[in-house]
């Protein structure tokens, strides 16, 4: 019979429990599955946009980056809520000289998140149809209905 976990756990209880080696697939050193949601909070002004930034440009080009080996590209959408997509694309521009267009079709980001509250119903909301358009995201050569480029809903 197995035995629910404690609701409070040591370290040490919890790496005695953790598998030698991640599953495969995973984002080294083991922290990220190959697919799912990352949320990021924290305190203002100690680096969570930089770091997402980087994670994102490695895990869309399939290039080891910051300390994590990427095993393959992946699809990655962006979702900022804070800053203005001009700037966090303008980050992203310094960031991705490094790299070269490898990640340009691979990282989405969803330029109507700024000023939305995750926490908020509508928030929330909002991520869920972004997250639903990006899973569906054909970028190349689209333009939608109003003329500006943009991803078309995949068929």
């Amino acid at each position: 019979m197995k035995m629910n976990p404690p609701a409070v756990a040591s370290l040490a209880q919890l790496l005695r429990e953790q598998p030698a080696d991640p599953p495969l697939g995973w984002i080294e050193p083991g922290l990220l599955p190959p697919q799912g949601i990352l949320f990021l909070g924290g305190e203002p002004k100690i680096g969570k946009s930089l770091l997402v930034a980087n994670l994102a440009l490695a895990l869309a080009a399939g290039t080891d980056r910051v300390g994590f080996t990427v095993p393959a590209a992946r699809r990655v959408l962006v979702c900022q809520f804070e800053l203005p997509v001009p700037h966090f694309v303008s980050r992203l521009a310094a960031m991705r000289r490094a790299l070269g267009p490898a990640a340009d079709e691979n990282l989405l980001v969803d330029t109507r998140a700024a000023g939305h509250l995750l926490s908020a119903p509508q928030g929330l909301q909002h991520f869920l149809n972004a997250a639903r358009q990006a899973a569906g995201c054909r970028c190349r050569n689209y333009r939608n209905d109003r003329g500006s480029e943009g991803c078309s809903p995949g068929r």
